[in-house]
């Protein structure tokens, strides 16, 4: 009996300590467009009190210069936490700070949303030139 109760305990535990809420999640539009300091990625979110951060992190193939790593600036952009669905809009660069001289064709990304106790993310997106 003692055995049955602590398995029961067990399965209607919460969860990993990191894992978010079910309600709260970040999509990455799939769309991304050229701006002067990089590409302009876009998205929308959901959270439920106070704040987080956004971190969004990308592979682009380019026109002759192969594949570039592309990180959100700035980094740990901070979101407002309304309980309602808003959007957000960041500038990827180049990780290591050159600039890109030949145009981007296509890639993948992931839009990070990170909270005091968990965090969650868009999964891969396929990401092109919109």
């Amino acid at each position: 009996m003692f055995a049955a109760a602590a398995a029961a305990t067990m399965t209607l535990g919460t969860g990993p300590a990191n894992a978010a809420p079910e309600d709260e999640f970040i999509t990455l539009n799939s769309a991304v467009t050229s701006s002067p300091d990089g590409l302009q990625a876009t998205g929308t979110y959901l959270c439920d009190g106070g704040i987080g951060y956004l971190d969004v992190s990308a592979q682009m193939a380019t026109s002759g210069s192969g594949t570039i790593q592309l990180t959100s600036s700035p980094p740990g952009l901070t979101l407002q936490c309304t309980g309602r669905v808003e959007t957000w809009s960041v500038t990827l660069k180049p990780s290591n700070g050159l600039p890109v001289l030949v145009p981007y064709t296509e890639g993948t990304g992931t839009a990070q949303l990170n909270r005091k106790y968990w965090k969650t993310n868009s999964g891969q997106v396929l990401l092109h030139l919109g």
